[in-house]
């Protein structure tokens, strides 16, 4: 109500009123331009962050349970967790190009870092005496992988994945709007540069709403197969 009252007077370019927002996000999606940007921005985003997922927790365990690994890797994954990524933008259009595979590239690089960094903290925050118990016992090195490290790992890797999910979609958003004007960015950037406000707040929104699903998506899948973690942590209090 507040929103309304304030832009009816004003230049919608600079700032249109939420019933002109709701209205051009009905014409998006009506006229299906809506729909298959998100359908191109979730293909990239499903893609790139499910790699960034793949990757992050087997280098993560490995590194966090086995030192020669986290010596050899550590120096590159520190570089490149403090590397502004989007500067690695021009360069991947010179190698890979600006299609579908260049974007997956760019939600990978920016979801991989969180994943992997908090995958290798949760390994090696596992309780030591546990770790002990499990060898004297003659554990296997997988078994104790699977037994007493990953279990005390997902509380970590599962805030590696939820903060990891947020940088991938402003790696989709980045990609799309820097290399070939797709998806979601691809429309914030159209709408922008034109300076249809309405429409471009209508994108937003809807982005904003995307990354609201998707935490929403793991928070349930938290709460369906990983409820003992709220469990264990009041027990501890």
């Amino acid at each position: 109500m507040a929103w309304q009252l304030y832009a009816a007077p004003m230049n919608p370019i600079l700032l249109p009123t939420p019933i002109a927002v709701l209205a051009d996000f009905v014409a998006l999606v009506s006229d299906g331009t809506l729909v298959s940007a998100l359908v191109d921005s979730f293909s990239e985003l499903i893609l790139g962050f499910t790699i960034a997922v793949i990757v992050g927790i087997g280098l993560g365990v490995l590194m966090g349970r086995y030192h020669r690994f986290e010596v050899v890797f550590d120096p590159y994954v520190t570089f490149m967790n403090a590397t502004p990524l989007v500067a690695f933008i021009p360069l991947l259009i010179i190698w890979v190009g600006i299609e579908f595979p260049a974007r997956v590239i760019v939600v990978f690089l920016l979801s991989l870092w969180p994943i992997l960094i908090n995958t290798v903290a949760g390994i090696k925050n596992a309780n030591r005496g546990l770790v002990e118990v499990g060898t004297s016992f003659g554990l296997s090195e997988v078994q104790l992988l699977r037994w007493v490290n990953l279990p005390s790992a997902v509380p970590y890797i599962l805030a590696g994945i939820r903060n990891g999910i947020a940088k991938g979609i402003v790696g989709m958003i980045i990609g799309e709007m820097d290399m070939a004007l797709a998806g979601l960015g691809g429309m914030v950037a159209v709408f922008g540069d034109s300076f249809q406000t309405s429409k471009l707040m209508a994108v937003i929104f809807c982005t904003s709403i995307f990354g609201v699903v998707f935490v929403g998506l793991l928070g349930l899948i938290e709460r369906r197969w990983f409820a003992w973690i709220k469990e264990t942590a009041g027990s501890q209090k």
